[in-house]
């Protein structure tokens, strides 16, 4: 599907002028930065506004037209069931039926699957604590906790702790923790309508 403009089909049609922090392309998804002024939606799967660089028709330019730093930039704030022709991230292929978030960069990604971590871990028996096995599970809706020796996840599954009846020796932490990747109230901004492969545009329903 090649277009000539952002707008696929509009319900409703709120614009707003900002000033851009940066280079803006049409079709990027956008934010606000501290100074008030529009930059490429930064937050890789977090949540965003369906806001969208739109091309500058008014000065008769195209949706391959760049806003350069300070420009005035049009930008339309999609509604429910709107049509955005937006921006694929590079790297990834997107499918019909794909919901999307942002990609940290302005363009749109896959929402993703779950995922799983597998971790080991040996700590002194007289500091058995979860804070000491320096895990890094912040991409996990995951929250372990201690108790009576077991370390059990929020998200499915369990991992337990095991040490030797002698004093001062070490304990062995081993198991399994999953859950779903993380994903903001607001970060799934559509659903892709027409597939794109790296770099491409894509059809997008706001939702």
């Amino acid at each position: 599907m090649g277009k000539n403009t952002i707008k696929l089909k509009k319900y409703s049609d709120v614009i707003e002028e900002f000033v851009a922090a940066d280079e803006i392309k049409p079709g990027m998804l956008v934010t606000l930065n501290a100074d008030g002024k529009v930059i490429p939606h930064n937050l890789d799967g977090g949540n965003a506004i369906p806001m969208f660089a739109l091309e500058d028709e008014l000065q008769g330019k195209t949706i391959d037209d760049a806003y350069a730093a300070d420009d005035p930039v049009q930008v339309w704030i999609a509604g429910r069931g709107d049509i955005v022709y937006a921006l694929a991230n590079s790297g990834v292929t997107i499918n019909v039926g794909d919901f999307l978030v942002s990609a940290g960069n302005g363009k749109l990604k896959p929402v993703g699957t779950a995922a799983t971590v597998n971790v080991t871990a040996t700590v002194a028996a007289t500091d058995a604590t979860i804070s000491s096995l320096e895990l890094d599970l912040t991409d996990l809706s995951l929250t372990l906790t201690e108790s009576g020796g077991t370390y059990t996840g929020s998200g499915t599954g369990n991992a337990a702790s095991t040490a030797d009846t002698s004093a001062n020796l070490n304990a062995t932490f081993s198991g399994t923790g999953s859950g779903s990747v993380a994903v903001d109230a607001l970060a799934i901004v559509g659903q892709a309508l027409t597939a794109a492969n790296s770099g491409e545009r894509v059809a997008v329903r706001i939702v």
